[in-house]
């Protein structure tokens, strides 16, 4: 019986690279890309792994990627979009440029993933696995990342259906907070636009960010669920993780009521 092969963007730290590592102890080949290479270099050493230097925006990367696993492992049962980039800045000072940037990364990176491995993952019949987050529930001023994953569901809901008509099952993923750089970066946010008309809204909502981040999961938690969702014959359509009570309680508001709640701690955090 031939080994079952993975794929995983943003797999040289954090979320990414506790994937590769519970995937690898179930004896899949692992094929483990980065934007950062240094990052992965260690990889190519190891038993098991396929390290592959790829920045998920860039389509010549992932044309080029998708053509060294044809090649020299020949097929693709799990593939996993992981790479996602975070930002903190008020969305509608960032112009489009800016916010281009965060979406190249978490919603057109799917796109190229798709376009250019769906002939491998025809070819397995294999399955397609995106991380998603809890963000996606409610609106997000501030978070052009929870923005970017609003948009990553909606392409992703497209791109389920069609795989499906090939045999090809998609799976998301929503966690709630995981220990990565991303949330750190959470904790160390600044507002980028120093003459912002939204300074104190800003200073406000980073003050607020601790209540509705909750209850921290580790990496390797989050793993063991992307692991099953790889592996189970009948996944679920959808694996929520470790969700914020308090998001999910927000999310359930009718909009104007959202709103409000949402302007009120952006007015007074302590409130």
């Amino acid at each position: 019986m031939k080994q079952r092969s993975v794929l995983i963007t943003g797999a040289g730290s954090g979320l990414g690279k506790a994937i590769a590592e519970v995937y690898r102890h179930h004896d899949f080949q692992v094929i483990i890309t980065d934007i950062q290479s240094g990052l992965i270099e260690k990889y190519a050493s190891r038993e098991g792994f396929f390290a592959v230097p790829m920045d998920v925006s860039s389509q010549k990367d992932v044309e080029a990627c998708a053509r060294q696993v044809s090649k020299q492992i020949g097929h693709l049962d799990v593939l996993i979009s992981n790479a996602g980039f975070i930002d903190f800045y008020p969305v509608s000072e960032a112009g489009a440029d800016k916010l281009k940037k965060i979406f190249d990364v978490n919603v057109f990176g799917l796109a190229n993933l798709t376009k250019y491995f769906l002939p491998l993952l025809i070819k397995s019949e294999g399955r397609l696995i995106v991380i998603s987050s809890e963000s996606h529930k409610v609106p997000s001023p501030f978070q052009p990342y929870a923005v970017s994953k609003q948009a990553l569901e909606k392409l992703y809901e497209s791109i389920r259906i069609e795989l499906l008509t090939k045999g090809i099952k998609s799976v998301l993923i929503r966690p709630g907070a995981i220990q990565t750089q991303i949330m750190e970066k959470a904790f160390q946010m600044e507002n980028p636009q120093k003459e912002s008309v939204f300074k104190n809204e800003f200073e406000n909502f980073k003050r607020s960010v601790s209540k509705y981040i909750g209850k921290i999961s580790t990496p390797a938690q989050v793993a063991e669920v992307v692991l099953k969702a790889g592996t189970v014959s009948k996944p679920k359509r959808v694996y929520n993780i470790n969700h914020n009570p308090l998001v999910t309680l927000l999310s359930l508001l009718p909009s104007r009521l959202k709103e409000i709640s949402i302007i009120k701690t952006l007015k007074n955090p302590d409130s």
